[in-house]
């Protein structure tokens, strides 16, 4: 509609909608989805949420080196920078898994538009491999084991919503056209892929080597995932129509009160490497495995709004040895990412003093940065 209106115009309309949206949804798991083309309705977007700067609604850029233009991607990190949103998701990755109608919803969870996901339920590795005696005894036994009692639990999911709950019978979005069975899936999801290769290499004798820090702790993560894909490649539901019969793996991002668990594949909060670049070959051999959504977020030093070149370059390098999805904020905006979702540094202040706050979300982020020490990423 902002075609061929008045371009101040459109922008204050869009702008209401903003804030409309931030006042009324009650968390930052409602999220939009830019590009990957420049339209002129995107970049008055990205201006309103660059000025409005506020947690909701949650937003993501398709990026594509070869449909994206420069100037429109540099936009988006500079209103990035400003709001902590966009995130940049790698299109041609997922386009190729999930075809053009997939969207990113919640906090990054790759779906077939008009569809959704029954589900997520979650592998927490770093208690499995408490469990196991060794890393043959995790490979063989008891990591099978847990993924077969969470896959027949979430079959069963399946079913009562599919056949019991009258869902798709009587909810309105299915009743209005909104969303359609046809087109929904469900998450494997996990946690702690770091936190169980600590432990695996520490029984081994080898506590030196520290997931992100060595081969060897990179390759027992592969080993890992590779266990874990071949069993949901060859677990079938029947329901799962949008994804061939298959669920989706899904590197969950934790929960409030999660302790001591590292979200997804990613590295530990306090123990990244130095350099960026490592830190970004170490996550490049995990971000295929994922689908349904995985993702890395970087605080960006405040002296980069002077140069957002360097956010971009970091996005195509990355997106070229097949990362997924990253996310970038300024290390000093009040706007944060806090695994997937977005707060307000200043609302979680504010509910920690007793006061009353906008959206849901801010409880999970104090959780968040309490429990999982969200505000201390290393800073690039």
């Amino acid at each position: 509609f902002v075609q061929d209106m008045d371009e101040e115009l459109a922008l204050k309309m869009i702008k209401l909608f903003m804030i409309h949206m931030d006042r009324t949804i009650l968390d930052s798991f409602s999220h939009g989805n830019l590009g990957p083309e420049d339209t002129k309705a995107g970049r008055l977007v990205l201006k309103a949420i660059a000025e409005t700067r506020d947690a909701v609604p949650n937003m993501t850029m398709k990026y594509d080196e070869d449909l994206t233009s420069d100037a429109f991607a540099l936009e988006c990190v500079k209103a990035a920078l400003a709001s902590a949103k966009p995130s940049f998701a790698n299109h041609k990755m997922f386009r190729s898994e999930l075809g053009e109608d997939y969207v990113i919803a919640s906090c990054y969870n790759g779906l077939k538009y008009g569809g959704g996901s029954y589900t997520l339920c979650r592998l927490i590795l770093g208690n499995i491999a408490k469990r196991a005696k060794d890393t043959k005894d995790f490979l063989e036994n008891q990591l099978p084991y847990v993924m077969e009692i969470q896959a027949r639990y979430m079959d069963e999911r399946i079913r009562f919503i599919v056949e019991e709950s009258g869902f798709f019978e009587n909810n309105f979005l299915a009743k209005e056209g909104f969303i359609s069975r046809d087109k929904f899936t469900a998450m494997f999801g996990l946690v702690g892929l770091a936190d169980a290769v600590d432990i695996l290499l520490e029984k081994e004798g080898h506590p030196e080597y520290r997931f992100g820090h060595s081969e060897e702790a990179t390759a027992l993560g592969v080993k890992i995932m590779d266990v874990i894909n071949n069993f949901n490649n060859n677990h079938y539901n029947k329901y799962c129509e949008a994804t061939g019969g298959h669920f989706l793996l899904h590197a969950q991002v934790g929960i409030a009160s999660d302790l001591q668990v590292t979200p997804g594949t990613r590295i530990p909060i306090g123990e990244e490497p130095e350099n960026l670049v490592d830190q970004l070959n170490v996550l490049s051999h995990f971000h295929h495995y994922f689908p349904s959504g995985t993702g890395d977020i970087f605080p960006i030093d405040m002296t980069v709004h002077r140069n957002p070149e360097y956010v971009l370059d970091i996005i195509k390098g990355s997106f070229q040895k097949k990362l997924r999805y990253l996310s970038f904020y300024a290390s000093d905006s009040d706007v944060i990412r806090i695994t997937g979702y977005l707060v307000k540094k200043s609302e979680i202040e504010k509910l920690e003093r007793g006061e009353n706050v906008k959206h849901d979300t801010t409880a999970l982020g104090m959780g968040a940065k309490h429990n999982g020490h969200i505000y201390e990423r290393k800073v690039r």
